[in-house]
């Protein structure tokens, strides 16, 4: 089967604008803000969960729940201290997970959260919870809870994918590292959020440092340096300097340029493929040529663009010609130059910016904080006991986070403060790092 569609445009007039409805969450219209993480939170537990709400209306709830509270109740007063527990606040929502999908109520502006819940919809590709995560609560938490279940109903069939995998490492990751949670529904109440900004960022630098090399097949996790927050960044350390933000600011003008022309050559019909994965399928599709490069043809002139380009012999030669196109009609002086620009800014606001600091004479650096260190750290670890450092932190270089020798000093010595480091010897290779839950 061809992922190009039949009818790829040949004429300057068949042209259309950039459009982006699949890989990527950001428009670049977004106002600073725009994702209210909350909300996405809810769309996460409406995909791995496989539940909605049947009425999705808050007080409504709220108030079937007074009735059936009230019916057990011999004062009637207690009713208000309930609420005011509850219902003035958030701690409704960290009874379990399922509370959240409260948050996922359409409401103006809510657009932008359901595309960064496609996002992590995309990671997911059907996962769901096979059994109902084992939630201690108190009589009152129970009762309510009771309550929730009344008002959810099976939801296994509205939420396909429309997209294979563009990093399957990331998504084998991040469905690993949700259903490690799923054991721990308290702890995962209280990272949830960390949880998908930090996947949110390494699907971002990820997804930036893999796009140019789509002819190398499946992405692997690249090189991206962090340090921590607590660390001074110097210009001597190169791997920070060469393979940290400069590396991923540089890499990320090309995820609309080429996201976009990745959607235009395939059929809206059909589940969308990762720019790797059309490479592939037409590399020996000899009849795809001619259509690809009157493609490119008409792109050209419909972008009045001056480079000159002659026809592709081959249909790899095709493609690899139209995602220079692509950047082109962004490149410095030409009238979409400003579209791309406030694109990357977007990205860096709304997906990086817990993780970029600026350091003086370094300038800016991806930085890790204590929290979403003891997150990647249990997260790491999983199931195991305990692991020894360096294989913790291949498990961290895995899923797209490198420290360099400097930090690692500094991340042995944050868990020893703290107390989950077993010594067995002055060895580094004799120390053991412990989850915190």
């Amino acid at each position: 089967m061809s992922y190009i569609k039949q009818n790829l445009p040949s004429t300057k007039d068949e042209i259309k604008s950039n459009l982006l409805n699949s890989y990527y969450p950001i428009r670049y219209k977004d106002k600073k803000g725009g994702f209210d993480w909350d909300s996405v939170l809810g769309h996460v537990v409406k995909t791995s969960y496989r539940k909605v709400l049947i009425k999705p209306d808050l007080d409504d709830f709220k108030a079937a729940c007074k009735q059936s509270i009230l019916a057990k109740l011999d004062e009637a007063s207690f009713w208000a201290t309930l609420e005011q527990m509850y219902f003035q606040g958030d701690e409704l929502y960290k009874i379990a997970p399922e509370f959240l999908l409260f948050k996922t109520k359409n409401v103006k502006g809510s657009k932008p959260n359901a595309r960064l819940g496609s996002l992590f919809g995309g990671l997911l590709q059907g996962f769901s919870f096979t059994e109902q995560p084992n939630v201690s609560l108190n009589f009152l938490e129970q009762h309510l809870f009771n309550e929730l279940q009344q008002n959810l109903k099976s939801n296994a069939d509205n939420d396909t994918v429309n997209e294979s995998p563009y990093l399957p490492f990331i998504t084998d990751f991040f469905q690993q590292d949700l259903r490690f949670l799923s054991r721990h529904p308290k702890y995962m109440l209280s990272v949830f959020k960390d949880f998908l900004r930090l996947y949110a960022q390494l699907y971002t630098a990820q997804l930036a440092l893999n796009l140019k090399e789509w002819q190398e097949g499946a992405p692997v996790s690249k090189p991206n340096f962090f340090i921590m927050d607590s660390e001074k960044a110097s210009d001597e350390r190169t791997m920070i300097k060469n393979y940290g933000y400069r590396q991923m600011a540089k890499a990320l003008p090309t995820i609309f340029p080429y996201l976009t022309m990745n959607e235009s050559l395939q059929s809206s019909e059909i589940q969308k493929q990762p720019l790797w994965k059309v490479a592939e399928n037409i590399a020996a599709n000899t009849a795809a040529l001619q259509p690809l490069n009157d493609y490119a043809k008409a792109f050209k002139e419909s972008r009045q663009l001056t480079a000159a380009m002659a026809p592709a012999s081959t249909p790899t030669g095709a493609l690899t010609n139209l995602l220079e196109l692509a950047m082109a009609q962004f490149a410095r002086g030409e009238p979409r130059h400003e579209i791309n620009t406030r694109y990357v800014r977007a990205i860096e606001i709304e997906m990086c910016d817990h993780f970029i600091q600026v350091r003086g004479r370094a300038g800016r650096v991806l930085v890790f904080n204590q929290d979403y260190l003891i997150l990647l750290t249990n997260l790491a670890i999983g199931d195991n006991d305990r692991l020894r450092f360096h294989e913790l932190i291949k498990t961290f270089e895995a899923r797209g986070v490198y420290f360099d020798k400097q930090s690692q000093q500094v991340i042995i010595e944050f868990y020893e403060r703290i107390g989950n480091v077993e010594r067995m010897s002055d060895s580094g290779d004799a120390v053991y790092v412990c989850k915190t839950i």
